[in-house]
């Protein structure tokens, strides 16, 4: 359990190191925070990028087999690389 401690009743030099040493616990809480959210972020900023270069992707390959079967009827008997 946690003891409360009243910085009144303290040395300046104590209750001024006990005040250092909270505001460093909570300023570590808050970059713990901060750090979750940014991975979180940055989880999903991937993810969305994948879905993009997937959706790029396709969009290429169906352009590639739309030409070449356009091609193909251009050009029925020739040998195709």
């Amino acid at each position: 359990m946690r003891r409360v401690i009243n910085l009144a009743r303290l040395s300046p030099r104590r209750a001024y190191a006990i005040g250092l040493l909270r505001a460093k616990r909570q300023s570590h809480r808050e970059m713990r925070h901060l750090a979750l959210e940014y991975d979180t972020e940055l989880a999903d900023l991937e993810h969305r990028f994948h879905e993009l270069a997937v959706e790029y992707h396709r969009t290429r390959v169906e352009a590639a087999i739309d030409e070449a079967v356009l091609e193909r009827n251009a050009h029925p008997g020739m040998l195709l690389n």
